[in-house]
């Protein structure tokens, strides 16, 4: 279970008592006697999960699911039983279950990959009543296609109110090359970060409207510092994209160490509107210090209000203060941050400032590099609560 501030678990305390519902989609088996075909099954899982994750239905993510098959010694690539899947889901605390298997036929054509035929069903796994049979069929050059139809019908089913009809969920999805789609799902299975970036660099130049790719890749960049090239990748994640506030937050971190502070601010604008966390608002607040715009301190206030166990939220706070000359308040503030962090020294530097207001207010640039960032990002965190508090109408 993912982190959810303690201002916003009392706010759900009170908000509601029933819980919402978790699919876990586990990827397809494949049922052919070729291992080179077995990234297929997670390309289908993928798919399926980001199709539930739009209409915002709360998805076990795949790190999550790694953790709970690595916790269980199941074995990627190994026909799982049913059980054993249903073991998996209970762990997880998934409501849903999805899986399925595929398998490839040759065809007539020697020049033609083959016809992929692909099943998959639903079981709840609270009372085992088996949900929707779904199948597909055609031409693996296809499969970007097949697997958005498969998608489509696994959602239908499992929110018929809250799904679109088909013609608009295929437009709002963009068909990949398969040999992108493989290299893609490699890079997802890789085991290294250099071979991650080859097979995500390689998925891109195969297909570049690929956004999760481009997502993946960015994210990479982001990580190893290489931060103009994370910039090109990010802005490429497009707006129907699951991940696209998560590659804004990004934007927004690598906007701002590149002091393009404009850019970062519009980045975590963009975020904020729909995931108002306490590190979204927190990095919106730093950012618009630094444009010296007065929704700073209103932002860092609530970032301080969606979790004020946070050590940091309390500093910036504190500098956002002593910028305005609350010498008293900054005060305040420093000392909270040093009760949550005894030993953090520049909030004991700059308490002392505030004690000696006759020194006069700091100057933006002796402050400056002081405010602290965020890092991390836990969407899913609040997509839960947003869901446990705002029930999907299935």
């Amino acid at each position: 279970m993912r982190r959810i501030s303690a201002f916003l678990f009392l706010t759900a305390a009170f908000s509601f008592t029933a819980s919402a519902d978790t699919w876990l989609v586990v990827p397809l088996f494949n049922q052919t006697a070729k291992t080179t075909l077995d990234w297929i099954g997670e390309s289908a899982a993928e798919s399926i999960s980001e199709a539930l994750v739009r209409q915002d239905l709360l998805v076990v993510d795949r790190e999550d699911r790694k953790e709970g098959e690595n916790r269980l010694a199941l074995r990627t690539n190994s026909p799982w039983t049913r059980a054993s899947m249903l073991k998996l889901a209970e762990a997880l605390d998934a409501d849903h279950l999805v899986f399925g298997s595929y398998e490839l036929v040759p065809g007539s054509d020697p020049a033609a990959m083959g016809t992929l035929k692909i099943v998959a069903e639903s079981v709840n796994v609270r009372d085992l009543r088996r949900g929707g049979r779904f199948t597909e069929s055609g031409p693996l050059e296809d499969l970007a296609s097949l697997q958005s139809h498969l998608a489509w019908q696994v959602l239908k089913s499992s929110a018929p109110k809250a799904a679109p009809s088909e013609e608009q969920f295929r437009q709002a999805r963009t068909n990949i090359r398969v040999d992108a789609v493989e290299n893609y799902v490699r890079g997802l299975l890789a085991s290294s970060p250099e071979m991650q970036e080859r097979f995500f660099q390689q998925a891109l130049k195969l297909d570049a409207r690929y956004s999760q790719a481009a997502f993946q890749y960015g994210r990479l960049l982001f990580r190893r510092d290489n931060l103009s090239s994370a910039g090109l990748q990010l802005e490429k994640v497009q707006s129907w994209d699951p991940h696209f506030r998560e590659a804004n937050f990004l934007l927004g971190l690598v906007r701002f160490r590149l002091k393009d502070f404009k850019a970062s601010e519009a980045a975590f604008l963009r975020v904020s509107k729909d995931v108002p966390l306490s590190e979204v608002l927190n990095n919106l607040g730093v950012t618009q210090l630094r444009l010296n715009m007065p929704e700073a301190l209103e932002n860092i206030r609530r970032a301080l209000e969606g979790d004020d166990k946070d050590p940091t939220y309390h500093f910036n706070l504190g500098v956002a203060l002593l910028l305005r000359g609350a010498f008293a308040e900054a005060a305040d503030q420093f000392r909270s941050a040093l009760d949550r962090d005894p030993g953090d020294q520049e909030a004991t530097k700059l308490l002392g400032r505030c004690l000696r207001p006759q020194s006069g207010v700091p100057t933006r640039e002796e402050l400056f590099g002081s405010e602290r960032l965020k890092l991390d990002y836990e969407e899913a965190a609040y997509r839960q609560l947003k869901a446990l508090m705002n029930p999907q109408k299935k």
